[in-house]
């Protein structure tokens, strides 16, 4: 293992720098007289390291080499003794250490004789150690002028190098006296702090007070190894370095347990690193030689107080640094300690009372602040338990507070009925004066049930979920009155059984106020009869539960509301309304139901009647509204209604399919005529093609929310000079589901015809803007793109308001715009088309006159919109060169354009002859299949 070769390295480092240092210092002769008291005798002595089968003649006469250090080898120390005194001096060699391996003691004379003698062995059962501090001792008395020589073998495999002290010897007794006391009041003091931990363990229950204990109970028994307590039995003295590592890895564990108790936010994998390492370092010790022993235990000692310090910086407690602070004490009173063992172990520092005294002070010091640290620790906690405990009574006290203040209506009750308690507003809702006159007339909660049975229902939902939540009660107050009342209620269970925590709310105005709302949600405010959602909703249930009797549906729209509407204003209108529908329902049938659908339509459901009736009660409708005059502001109008009659007898079609048919069949009512019943036929042509108007109606609708229109473009060749730029007008396509490409004339006469241009224009607009942003490059090689605009939009003042925003979103230039309106439209819409034109023209936008020459009066409107080009109506361009009367066409509005100072455009285009023949006229561009077709913009193509 590299952990033992590198311990072993550093331990023959330590052996040679000893050797070393004593050698070098070292005088080999000690005088002694009567002023002598002790002296350490490695400092007076020879070191010499010799193989085990040396004697001590052999060291005295120097018939050995010196070998390197090595565990099988003997430390033999050789000092002189010099007697320079008067009279004799009882003198006795002390050596603390008991588990040395192999001790020999020679005390010799003067001639090298040897006058006494003693030999040690660990673990041999010596029973002659003195008692009550083991120790090994020689005692002899030097006389006056006589000389002595000491020679001590040590062989072990431990640390070979230890204190070893003369004392005078009276000297010698005086100190173990102080020993004994000294040792005998730390003890007791361990024992004490050892007690008082373990009681209150006992009492309170606190981890760490046990853990306190164990460690203090280690540290009795470290000091107890220590001053040589294992020679009560001998045998054991050998071990005492595996006792020192079970001591030390038991007390590391307990001082982790201390540190995690008092720094909490100590991470789990640091925790654990605090049990491993004692954990394996003991184990380790029980694998290698008790010197390599010693090392591990003392970097060991070092190392963990030194985690232990940084976890408790890293990790303190920010509530209470006084924990931090004494935990950290504790640790430098252990190193200073820790100081004073490594000076014994490796300087020779010999136990006298002043260091006894200095290392049991800061050892007891340590331990003392580890149980402050704990103590404060704990008292922290409990300041904390305390507030938490304040911070629970003040809200226990709010509570108390809310529960007697609320507006809701608070209680407590068994689970067989009885009131236990009840606030004031309990009381009030139930329509008692006070608590103590409810608790006492109500015996049970089911007096305040309208019905016994709602009780029994919430005891068994409450059984089910253990609570319930806004449950409605009909409830049943003090005088008999029934009122609605709305229960919040869960199950608690407590030693003395199932109570019911609840609380109510007077709901009766809300249940009045629901129910009216109710109303509102399916009936029409102004009428009183079913709105159109609720009409819907009892039609689609109508036509799922139908049975062989079909059901008949009519579709009602006024005639000439309108006009009441717009000369009397719309409190008239309401008047009118009302009156109609009253009319109407008074001519129903009475199994029909009546709804008003919008501003001026109704509709009615027939279930269970014949077709033949329904079509005569049709009838009756129109003749009575027809018979009708409202008067108003000495006015009389009369009316007329349009009727569209459905039956729905086709299992395969739905509800809203029949609406529409109602809807398509109300509408040719009114354009057959008005005032006029027609009956649904689904092999009308006239119905199929509204019908198809409808499906493009969805089929836009769809296109707009999915995205599913395409932008196309066709290009415009200029006639009169080169090209220098982009000139083309963008087109629309739809495509359908089925991936089919449809022209615009498909579909935009049915945008237009059902006012949807303006959601088509703007989409256009967008996503023609996006595209040129997008593509900066053919932005700026642009000179002008066209884009068709409808009437409606142009009469759309948001849509102006959408423009303006769209150029400043996409940052699109204004001179590259040209806008493109029809002639008819232009005319329709005069005013709205030329506020449109001023606003834009003045930001640079151009305008095209399209499909000019088609209308009656293209001339003279000409001069009043303010447009720069004309596009010349394709029915003059196709045949102009086999009709001279087209040619005619084209060249008259040629060349009054010309006259205004607008370019021309001939459109529809299909040869090369036409195209030729408009440059002989001076027409600017030409646009049509003859110049290029349209294609998709994204795959932008220059001419």
């Amino acid at each position: 293992m590299v952990t033992a070769r590198l311990i072993k390295y550093v331990s023959a480092l330590l052996i040679s720098w000893v050797i070393l240092s004593v050698n070098a210092s070292a005088s080999s002769q000690l005088t002694v007289n009567e002023s002598f008291e002790r002296e350490i005798i490695n400092h007076y002595a020879r070191l010499t390291i010799a193989p085990s089968s040396a004697t001590y003649f052999d060291i005295l006469n120097d018939n050995i080499a010196v070998q390197a250090p090595s565990s099988n080898g003997r430390v033999w120390y050789s000092t002189e003794l010099v007697h320079t005194g008067y009279s004799p001096i009882p003198l006795e060699l002390n050596i603390d250490r008991l588990n040395v391996d192999d001790l020999q003691i020679f005390l010799l004379d003067s001639s090298e004789r040897i006058v006494k003698s003693y030999r040690y062995q660990a673990g041999k059962g010596d029973y002659s150690l003195r008692q009550p501090l083991p120790n090994i001792r020689l005692a002899f008395t030097l006389q006056p002028y006589q000389n002595a020589r000491l020679l001590i073998a040590v062989k072990d495999e431990g640390l070979k190098y230890f204190p070893i002290t003369l004392w005078k010897k009276d000297l010698l007794v005086q100190h173990d006296t102080n020993m004994l006391t000294l040792l005998g009041a730390v003890s007791g003091i361990m024992a004490l702090i050892a007690c008082y931990f373990l009681f209150s363990y006992l009492y309170q229950r606190i981890p760490t007070r046990f853990w306190l204990t164990m460690s203090s109970l280690v540290l009795i028994a470290l000091l107890f190894i220590t001053v040589g307590g294992v020679a009560i039995w001998p045998s054991l003295t050998n071990g005492s370095e595996h006792f020192y590592a079970v001591c030390f890895g038991i007390l590391l564990l307990c001082i982790a347990k201390v540190t995690h108790h008092l720094f909490a936010r100590i991470p789990f994998i640091l925790r654990a690193l605090n049990y491993f390492v004692p954990l394996v370092a003991t184990l380790y010790c029980f694998t290698v030689n008790a010197y390599t022993t010693s090392i591990t235990l003392l970097i060991l000692t070092a190392g963990m107080g030194l985690y232990h310090v940084l976890l408790a910086l890293v990790f303190k407690d920010k509530g209470s640094q006084a924990v931090s602070i004494t935990y950290i004490l504790a640790w430098l009173s252990f190193y200073a300690f820790y100081a004073l063992v490594t000076q014994n172990l490796f300087n020779n520092l010999v136990y006298t009372v002043d260091v006894a005294i200095g290392m049991l002070f800061f050892l007891t010091l340590g331990f003392l602040c580890f149980g402050f640290a704990v103590i404060t620790k704990e008292e922290v906690l409990n300041q904390r338990q305390l507030s938490t405990q304040a911070e629970t009574i003040s809200s226990l006290n709010h509570f108390y507070d809310l529960f007697r203040h609320s507006a809701e209506g608070h209680y407590t009750s068994t689970w067989d009925g009885k009131l236990i308690s009840v606030n004031p507003a309990m009381c009030k809702v139930f329509g008692y004066d006070n608590e103590e006159e409810m608790l006492a007339e109500a015996e049970n909660t089911k007096v305040f049930y309208a019905s016994a049975e709602d009780r029994q229902i919430l005891l068994g939902e409450i059984s089910q979920q253990g609570h319930v939540t806004g449950k409605e009660i009909r409830g049943k107050r003090r005088d008999g009155s029934e009122f609605w009342f709305s229960l919040s209620c869960q199950i608690r269970e407590n030693d003395e059984g199932s109570f019911l925590y609840g609380s109510i709310i007077d709901i009766t105005e809300k249940k009045q106020s629901d129910l009216s709302l109710q109303y509102l949600a399916t009936h029409d405010s102004l009428t009183g009869v079913f709105n159109r959602r609720q009409f819907e909703l009892v039609f689609k249930e109508k036509v799922l539960e139908a049975d062989d009797t079909p059901i008949c549906l009519l579709f009602l729209d006024l005639d000439r509301f309108k006009v009441v509407n717009d000369t009397c204003g719309h409190k008239a209108g309401d008047v009118l309304i009302k009156d109609i529908a009253r009319l109407i329902e008074n001519t129903l049938l009475p199994e029909a139901q009546l709804a008003r659908l919008g501003g001026d339509e109704f509709g009615v459901i027939y279930s269970n009647i014949d077709t033949d009736a329904v079509y005569l009660n049709a009838v009756k409708i129109l003749n009575a509204v027809q018979a009708y005059r409202f008067m108003w502001d000495n006015r009389i109008f009369n009316l007329g209604v349009s009727i569209g009659m459905v039956v729905c007898d086709d299992a395969d079609v739905s509800s809203g399919q029949y609406l529409s048919m109602a809807d398509a069949a109300c509408y040719f009512a009114k354009e057959q005529g008005r005032n006029q019943v027609h009956r649904y036929n689904k092999n009308d042509e006239s119905m199929q093609r509204y019908q198809r108007e409808l499906d493009w109606v969805s089929s836009i609708n769809n296109a707009l929310e999915e995205g599913r229109f395409e932008l196309f473009y066709q290009s415009l060749r200029p006639l009169s000079k080169t090209a220098d730029g982009h000139y083309y007008e963008v087109l629309l396509r739809l495509r359908e589901k089925d991936g089919k490409l449809v022209e615009p004339a498909n579909f935009l006469p049915t945008a237009e015809r059902f006012e949807m241009n303006v959601s088509v224009d703007k989409w256009v607009v967008t996503n023609t803007f996006k595209w040129l942003s997008e593509n900066p490059k053919h932005l700026a090689e642009l000179k002008r793109c066209s884009i068709n605009l409808n009437c409606h939009s142009l009469a759309d003042r948001d849509f102006t308001l959408f423009i303006l925003n769209a150029f400043e979103t996409f940052n699109i230039p204004y001179n590259k715009i040209c806008f493109e309106v029809i002639e008819s439209v232009a005319i329709i819409k005069m005013e709205d088309t030329l506020a449109f034109m001023r606003t834009f023209n003045r930001l640079g936008c151009s305008f095209a006159l399209d499909d000019f020459g088609s209308g009656f009066s293209s001339y003279s409107y000409l001069k009043s919109l303010p447009v720069s080009q004309v596009k010349i109506d394709g029915m003059f361009i196709k045949d102009m060169l086999n009709d001279s009367v087209d040619t005619a066409m084209v060249a008259s509005i040629n060349d009054v354009a010309k006259a205004m100072g607008m370019q021309t455009v001939g459109e529809f285009v299909e040869n090369e002859g036409t195209m030729a023949q408009l440059g002989k006229m001076g027409v600017d561009f030409a646009q049509g299949f003859g110049v290029a077709k349209p294609a998709p913009l994204r795959e932008f193509q220059p001419l």
